[in-house]
């Protein structure tokens, strides 16, 4: 099965299920102020190409937006994206002052399933949004990694590989966003011993245009450390298949140590979803 299909079976049903809220769909087309529209606030592209935007507009103004945008309301009177934000953008900029629309009630975790969606058909989120988009679903599900990739039709290990990601320093993240490094340099990245060292790697890549075979010689053939507390040896095989059962379970990283197991987050929603799933709260 497709992931897309696996994943509430693709945009028609999304779009086509019924809901509780009390709010009034509409299958027919209606015209808003384009002012009463917000963006998604789940929305997993943080970049858009403005040249795009831009053709697209142009032909906007010509033609008028042919599809309609899908929204659902909100408070106060105004209406959230659901899927189309290429579109509104592109209406905006063309200086239209209503859009044709599809009102839907959708919940918060439908909103970002659809957007995730809508920009995989378009293949539109670069490695780092689409990591922070698979993060986003497993704090919405509760999800593990293996769920997540079910739901995606992914291999876990393909999921954990966008998850890692995360792990970098931002300055790394924005370069991968950018397309400045490809994803293939991230994770040979995230084999650097210091992020002192990460980083002098990361600038190598970009001054010398490193390919990753290239910049994996260079992790393989690591200076002597400098004088200091000897660096840790690598993990006895059994630690690591530890540690990956306990991200599984805790749908977070997981980090066995000497002393102690060290489990970061970034939020405190991703704090209380892993105190959920330890049974404390």
């Amino acid at each position: 099965m497709s992931p897309l299909k696996r994943l509430g079976m693709g945009l028609g049903a999304l779009l086509g299920g019924t809901e509780t809220e009390p709010a009034a769909p509409s299958e027919t087309p209606n015209a808003l102020e384009l002012s009463s529209i917000r963006p998604n606030p789940y929305q997993p592209r943080a970049l858009f190409d403005e040249k795009e935007i831009e053709s697209l507009a142009a032909s906007v103004k010509q033609e008028g937006l042919l599809q309609p945008v899908v929204v659902r309301p909100v408070a106060g009177g105004f209406y959230e994206l659901v899927a189309g934000e290429r579109r509104w953008r592109a209406a905006r900029k063309a200086g239209l002052e209503r859009i044709p629309v599809v009102i839907r009630a959708v919940d918060d975790q439908k909103m970002l399933e659809l957007a995730l969606i809508e920009n995989l058909q378009r293949r539109d989120l670069n490695p780092m949004e689409k990591a922070r988009a698979f993060r986003q679903l497993m704090q919405l599900n509760s999800w593990t990694q293996e769920q997540l990739a079910d739901a995606m039709g992914l291999g876990r290990p393909t999921v954990a590989n966008f998850l890692r990601l995360l792990d970098l320093p931002l300055e790394v993240q924005e370069a991968v966003s950018r397309g400045t490094i490809s994803m293939g340099h991230a994770r040979a990245l995230l084999a650097a011993p210091q992020r002192g060292t990460l980083l002098q790697l990361l600038r190598r890549v970009i001054e010398e245009d490193l390919s990753v075979r290239a910049l994996e010689r260079l992790l393989t053939r690591r200076p002597d450390p400098p004088p200091g507390p000897v660096s840790r040896s690598r993990k006895e095989p059994y630690l690591e298949e530890l540690e990956q059962k306990l991200m599984d379970k805790l749908g977070a990283r997981v980090e066995i140590m000497p002393e102690a197991i060290v489990i970061p987050y970034g939020s405190n929603a991703q704090l209380t979803n892993i105190l959920r799933r330890l049974g404390i709260l």
